[in-house]
């Protein structure tokens, strides 16, 4: 599987970043932005409550 740009559209997400607050948040959001790069999205916006995910990248097989 490969990761190729998407030319054309891009998908958003959000995420709601209160279900990480706690002792270890910078660790779970660092978490889930690696696996979020991973699949091909990239940060779009951030609050302290929520996220914006845009995808640029799409899994080609």
């Amino acid at each position: 599987m490969t990761m190729e740009k998407s030319p054309q559209r891009w998908n958003y997400k959000t995420l709601d970043l209160t279900r990480l607050k706690g002792d270890d948040f910078l660790e779970r959001l660092g978490d889930l932005l690696d696996e979020a790069g991973r699949n091909g999205w990239d940060l779009a916006y951030m609050c302290e409550d929520f996220m914006i995910m845009k995808q640029l990248y799409f899994a080609k097989e």
